[in-house]
């Protein structure tokens, strides 16, 4: 189960500036002979053997220093399934700080659970170093390999139980699935908290609806502040309902507490003009920290209102539901689907952070995809109206599928993200800095993405 999403590679790339060789091996091949000569020979070796980038990934790289060179490439070789020896057998050799960046990339990519030898040799490492944070670190990520291991037992009877049809064992094994869910994602989040209330409505049926929605926005930059701004020109000028948010909401961790001064910095003093509650989801930067997504759900204010990793209401003539995407539970799926097939609403809008279809340009940066459209993608298709989504920094609008239609509102303000903007099923995609709006009556939804000027960019008109 993916659960962090290459949070490794995120930092690494960021924290450099430089995106030496974060395309990974499926991106054009270019020569890497420059590159290995820079390093140690046995990094260098295994950098010919199994890593590929493109010429303008090549010249950021060979504007590193040595070290940070040597650093990102162990790192990219630590998300490579057919390295993952080398790695092992590498490690100890390598500074801390590169050490703690493998181990995080270990603990979110899959294919590290089924390695021969990982947990002894983590173990080891540990009892060996001198160093007692790194020492943490690795039984750290020991620990989340062997959660991830015996959640997979739990989630192999779940398929066994929902092949034979026994709803009752299949409830009973989801809600375990969400206690070893929180188990692997390591992060603070008590039961009370998880608990999905009871649908509520902010506006009667019979009336129509304006909100606003934004995505991958708390950083304190420039382009968060420019798009805000254009939210409250446009909230000025007509009034909004309420907004929404796509998660990525505060960089990089999520808030560190109720009372963290970024609330006042990068939500209150931008979104509280517009004079109105937003109703958020989580992304997958909420879970890089034990605190990140407890912070945000416990948060007590006029401009938000969180009441569970995933919930659901109703606001004139649609009925919204919010969903978790960067591990989908067993619990949070069956909720759905119970959820929407209830819905009595004209209209039903699904809203996370982890898009289905993706005008993505890096296939392996992409992998998230196939998670979603394995594990979401069934219980929404053709049953649900839109899709409304962040996490590639960007905003896009994909061709619908099964009478559902796909926004991706991305831009809100962390540094942009490449895009193909001729991906297969690509409406519109603009590596762009904007958010969007939702319009809905008994007749017609309307969404519309916008950029920081205020500008429509793309618009879909869906009538019934």
């Amino acid at each position: 189960m993916q659960a962090r999403f290459l949070l490794a590679r995120f930092l690494v790339c960021a924290a450099l500036a430089a995106g030496a060789l974060c395309r990974g091996a499926d991106a054009p091949t270019a020569p890497i002979d420059a590159i290995a000569a820079r390093l140690p020979a046995p990094v260098a070796d295994a950098a010919r053997r199994w890593l590929k980038s493109d010429a303008k990934s090549l010249k950021a790289a060979l504007a590193l220093s040595p070290e940070s060179l040597e650093q990102q490439v162990m790192v990219d070789l630590s998300s490579e399934p057919r390295a993952a020896a080398f790695v092992l057998d590498r490690m100890g050799a390598e500074p801390a700080e590169t050490v703690r960046l493998i181990l995080k990339t270990m603990a979110s990519d899959d294919f590290w659970v089924d390695q021969p030898g990982v947990s002894p040799r983590l173990d080891a490492l540990a009892r060996s170093t001198t160093d007692n944070d790194l020492m943490l670190a690795y039984l750290d990520a020991e620990r989340r390999l062997d959660d991830k291991r015996l959640h997979a037992v739990l989630t192999g009877r779940i398929a066994q139980a929902r092949k034979a049809g026994e709803t009752k064992a299949l409830g009973a094994l989801a809600e375990a699935d969400e206690r070893w869910t929180m188990l692997e994602r390591g992060a603070a989040l008590p039961g009370y908290m998880r608990r999905v209330p009871a649908v509520f409505s902010l506006k009667p049926s019979d009336q129509p609806i304006y909100v606003v929605g934004v995505g991958d926005f708390g950083t304190g930059t420039q382009g968060q502040r420019d798009v805000a701004a254009a939210m409250v020109r446009m909230g000025k000028a007509e009034p909004f309902d309420f907004g929404i948010t796509f998660g990525d909401n505060f960089y990089q961790t999520g808030m560190a507490s109720t009372d963290d001064p970024r609330w006042r910095d990068w939500w209150e003093a931008l979104y509280s003009p517009l004079g109105v509650t937003f109703y958020p989801s989580l992304g997958n930067h909420e879970w890089y920290s034990d605190d990140g997504a407890v912070a945000e759900l416990a948060y007590r204010s006029p401009t938000w209102r969180f009441p569970a990793p995933y919930y659901t209401y109703t606001a004139g003539p649609v009925q919204f539901f919010v969903v978790d995407t960067t591990v989908i539970s067993e619990a949070q799926v069956l909720w759905l689907d119970g959820a929407i097939a209830a819905s009595t609403s004209r209209w039903k809008v699904v809203y996370g952070h982890h898009p289905i279809f993706a005008p993505e340009k890096d296939g392996k940066s992409g992998r998230y995809l196939a998670y979603t459209q394995a594990r979401l993608w069934p219980v929404i298709r053709g049953r649900v109206d839109a899709y409304l989504y962040g996490h590639q920094h960007a905003m896009a609008h994909m061709e619908p599928k099964e009478g559902v239609h796909f926004f991706m509102s991305g831009g809100g303000g962390a540094p942009l993200g490449k895009v193909a903007k001729n991906a297969p099923g690509a409406r519109f995609a603009e590596s762009a800095f904007g958010f969007l709006t939702l319009r809905a009556t008994a007749s017609a939804l309307t969404i519309t993405l916008y950029d920081t000027d205020g500008k429509p960019s793309d618009s879909e008109v869906v009538s019934k």
